[in-house]
């Protein structure tokens, strides 16, 4: 039976009056609008992501071959490593942002003399705006480096104006060889990293070693807080993490239960520091070799 002027019960419902059918219709339009345009809203940012590079490299003046990641300041500036090109021995850099696009400043490039060479690792950022990082090779032994970068006194009259750089320490074989981690500080200046190679001679080539950088009025002092054995890992890479309570953390590239390389804890204890391993890698569902540092939450995931 036709009903002129009225809509069907089953979708409506019984006795609907046509403005309650009207009404309803209304309320049912702009319950799809809205959900269209939530749907939009949500897409928008996936839909906005875009692919953008902020500089090629040369393998000139501007370095080459980055093998780190990139530190950040306060106002956005980028801060980072190449292992090659400048001079040949790689370059610390910076890339700001101007305009619509982005300036590389080089602000050392390493000779590959007691200056050091080729810099694997990221740069820290100090609480002055100064730097600090770590040269695979070169220094007075020629097993790496840690070194300062500081802008000179004096105003510069060009952004291409070196900074000036010190050498902390240059590693010598027995407290480690071929530094190519991050550097973190604690409370009170200190630098704490990761050397791979050298140490206690239980390795081929040494397993490896965890220190300490402590400043002073004469300088800076290296202390050895572990070196590592082989039975319960080999070359600690990519520095070191502070836990919630002073513990440091980090992994060892190779050894473990599995021989696989794992996931490490350093607890101080009394003068020394004592090592737990907290997972060993299998080398199958669960990875092997792991070649990066960690970074922790604020409930102290790793």
């Amino acid at each position: 039976m036709h009903h002129k002027g009225r809509f069907p019960n089953v979708f409506f419902g019984a006795n609907l009056r046509p403005d309650s059918a009207a009404l309803a219709i209304m309320v049912l339009l702009l319950f799809l609008i809205f959900v269209l345009l939530f749907m939009t809203l949500i897409a928008q940012p996936a839909q906005a992501q875009s692919y953008k590079v902020l500089h090629n490299f040369t393998g000139g003046g501007d370095g080459a071959s980055p093998r780190a990641g990139l530190t950040i300041d306060a106002a956005g500036t980028f801060y980072g490593t190449t292992a090659e090109g400048g001079v040949g021995y790689g370059i610390v850099f910076k890339l700001k942002h101007s305009g619509s696009g982005w300036i590389l400043n080089p602000l050392h490039s390493f000779s590959g003399g007691n200056d050091g060479a080729h810099p694997w690792g990221r740069v820290a950022i100090a609480r002055d705006g100064t730097l600090y990082g770590t040269t695979l090779q070169g220094g007075i032994y020629g097993s790496g480096t840690v070194f300062h970068l500081m802008p000179s006194p004096t105003a510069p009259r060009s952004a291409l104006v070196p900074w000036n750089e010190t050498v902390l320490h240059s590693f010598n074989g027995s407290d480690g060889w071929g530094p190519r981690n991050d550097l973190i500080f604690d409370q009170t200046g200190s630098l704490y990293g990761t050397v791979p190679y050298g140490g206690l001679p239980y390795c081929d080539s040494g397993c490896g070693v965890v220190y300490k950088l402590t400043p002073s009025a004469s300088g800076w002092t290296e202390a050895l807080l572990y070196s590592f054995v082989g039975n319960e890992g080999e070359h600690p890479i990519g520095g070191v993490v502070f836990g919630p309570s002073g513990d440091l953390y980090g992994v060892f590239e190779q050894g473990g239960p599995s021989d696989r390389g794992g996931v490490y804890q350093l607890s101080p204890s009394g003068g020394s520091w004592t090592e737990q391993t907290l997972h060993g890698f299998n080398g199958q569902d669960d990875g092997a070799y792991p070649s990066g540092g960690l970074i922790i939450d604020a409930s102290g995931n790793l």
